[in-house]
């Protein structure tokens, strides 16, 4: 499988996470000294984890005291799954609900409980901490986790583990490594003879050196030097997997935890958004213009929130809220947040960011009912519905228009594009069932207008554009046809466009009059007949014999010159005489040409004409020379 695996841990402090980890994976992840002076987790630490499977994953080990749950909570982001750690002598904490409520809040869905310390008790208070631990599980995503009872000192319980996690990493979906970079930073550090290097979890996209990128807020160009993960140098990383970048062109006190390393322009900054919010049950009443801290991404930014619809959100209640940060943020739409109150800090809900510009007005019963659609919309289906709305877009516009990031629509139209429900052409999305009908439509009328008359020369491309396609430009709208005629859609000839298959169903009479024209026209050599003196003896209407030789004409079978018509063996067979008649740089009169063509001065001089028109010759005065000749000579203008 291609996965890169995010797991993380939770818990109250000192309940073991580290030593967990510690011995899961051999690695240390207390790097700083007064951490393990303090034997206590500060920052977010990480270590890479090989399964027996040897399926590859990173772990993120977040600290557990109440004063760095900021840091908890940027770890977080990007869990694949989550090992909630609970000591079995103290039991449930009021971090580990903390804890809890913030992984549900970003919507983590699989987890493993983990019991640690179990060399510390006996059987009968360990199987009282586990009853108080379903209890205090109900409800939430972990109601139906397995649990696993681990020892760091002894070892105990660590290969049940192992299994454990390879089992939910058989029900994990691979990230997808399309769409534009975006890295949500969680640390910044330099290193002698390097410069300045920034880590996080890839979140979509793909990095690759000599990546040129940029930093969000503040739109800062800068170049991929260098990538790592976990310590093995790496050309590429993919989305789901630890990353660490090396930049160029750029100090350290530029950067700072909570910027975003993207794709120049996919990621915007702002102050200002608009949130689906809900509080948990036991939080305090949210009234309007109360002070919070929003998190998202690895970022914490203090503002104000006004609910849309009530004056206070009640305890356990939601509403749309537009939040105002003191500070510009990076978001992308469908990115998950958690409030926290100003002071003292706690968590208090989290919510949806549905809009980037936070236009929507209070008590506004239409800003409502859109944010409402948009809430309960997926990004696919906002997506679709503004380009069935337009009909045509690309990316950026359609962005613009629905107040979210272009990697958010990027990725919305790539997977309706896999779906079948939109057509991509070039930069652009088609709505496909609405280009199918106006396809059916248009090939209807052709039918129609080839069955009436077999002879029927086609629409011109200008014509077919306005009837199917007109919101594309000729350019799109000619890269269009091209595809549709390889898919035998239509008919592309020359500048006609007509229906697929038509030759197929020509009435046979009809054949055998174009046959016997072709026949009797190149009957003639260089000296043919009027295509009239054909029809005379077949009783024809001149309108149709006219129809008749349009249609040859426009196929090839017969080629016009002036107002005679020459089968294509006749042209081929006169340009070999010129060709011979104006080798090695000769040039000839037109007398001299007529004789070497055989011909009457009626036909010659039109094939002449005909040849200096498809530049074979060019007329100097009273002779011709080949083009070839002219250009050797410097002559040609």
């Amino acid at each position: 499988m291609d996965l890169r695996l995010i797991i993380g841990t939770a818990g109250h402090v000192d309940h073991g996470k580290t030593a967990l980890i510690r011995a899961l994976t051999g690695h240390e992840t207390d790097r700083l000294p007064e951490e393990r002076a303090r034997g206590i987790s500060i920052e977010l630490g990480f270590a890479p984890f090989t399964l027996p499977s040897g399926q590859r994953a990173a772990i993120v080990d977040v600290p557990g005291h109440e004063r760095f749950i900021h840091h908890m909570v940027a770890g977080a982001q990007g869990m694949d799954l989550v090992l909630l750690v609970v000591a079995a002598d103290e039991g449930v904490m009021p971090q580990t609900r903390e804890h809890l409520e913030i992984l549900s809040l970003l919507g983590v869905a699989e987890g493993i409980v983990c019991l640690t310390k179990i060399d510390l008790v006996d059987a009968e208070w360990r199987e009282l901490i586990e009853a108080d631990l379903r209890q205090e599980l109900k409800g939430t995503f972990l109601a139906d986790a397995p649990m696993v009872g681990i020892s760091a000192v002894t070892g105990e319980g660590i290969a049940e583990l192992e299994a454990l996690l390879e089992a939910a990493v058989a029900r994990l979906r691979p990230r997808s490594a399309l769409g534009p970079v975006r890295l949500p930073i969680d640390r910044v550090f330099t290193l002698a003879g390097f410069g300045t290097v920034v880590t996080g979890t890839l979140a979509s996209g793909e990095i690759a050196l000599e990546d040129r990128l940029e930093l969000v807020p503040g739109r800062v160009p800068v170049r991929v030097r260098g990538l790592q993960s976990h310590g093995e140098t790496r050309e590429r990383c993919r989305a789901g997997e630890r990353t660490a970048v090396n930049l160029t062109q750029i100090d350290r006190d530029q950067v700072e935890r909570g910027q975003v390393l993207a794709t120049p322009g996919s990621v915007r900054d702002t102050s200002q958004v608009t949130l689906h919010v809900k509080l948990l049950a036991d939080a305090p009443p949210l009234p309007t213009r109360a002070r919070v801290r929003l998190h998202i991404g690895t970022t914490e930014v203090i503002g104000r929130v006004v609910p849309l619809s009530v004056q206070e959100i009640p305890p356990g209640g939601d509403d749309f809220v537009r939040f105002r940060g003191e500070t510009a943020f990076p978001a992308v739409v469908r990115d998950r947040v958690v409030l926290r109150s100003f002071s003292p800090a706690r968590t208090i809900g989290g919510g949806l960011v549905l809009d980037l510009s936070g236009r929507q007005r209070r008590g506004h019963p239409e800003d409502i009912e859109e944010l409402r659609r948009r809430q309960q919309a997926s990004p696919a289906d906002m997506v679709l519905g503004a380009v069935r709305r337009r009909f045509v877009a690309d990316v950026h516009s359609l962005a613009t228009e629905l107040g979210v990031d272009d990697a958010t629509v990027a990725g919305a139209v790539r997977d309706l594009e896999g779906e079948g429900r939109l057509r991509r052409l070039g930069e652009l999305y088609v709505d496909r069932e609405e280009l199918e009908r106006r396809l059916q439509v248009v090939d209807d009328r052709m039918q129609a207008l080839w069955q009436a008359d077999p002879l029927w020369r086609g629409l011109d491309r200008a014509q077919w554009r306005r009837e199917a396609v007109v919101e594309l430009g000729v350019r799109d709208a000619a890269q269009l046809a091209g595809e549709l005629a390889e898919e035998r859609r239509i008919r592309l000839e020359g500048e006609r466009v007509r229906p697929a298959g038509e030759n197929l169903a020509m009435p046979e009479e009809l054949r055998s009059l174009l046959r016997d024209l072709q026949s009797f026209v190149a009957s003639g050599g260089l000296q043919p007949s009027a295509p009239q003196d054909w029809s005379r003896a077949r009783e024809l209407a001149p309108q149709r014999v006219q129809d008749l030789v349009s249609y040859l004409v426009e196929r090839g079978e017969l080629v016009r010159t002036s107002d005679l018509y020459f089968s294509p063996q006749a042209i081929r067979e006169a340009e070999a005489k010129v060709r011979a008649c104006l080798a090695d740089g000769r040039e000839a009169t037109t007398a001299e040409l007529r004789e070497a063509l055989g011909t009457t001065r009626k036909f010659a001089v039109p094939l002449l004409e005909h040849f200096d028109q498809v530049r074979l010759t060019r007329r100097f005065g009273d002779v011709r020379r080949l083009i070839a000749t002219e250009e050797a000579r410097g002559d040609a203008p």
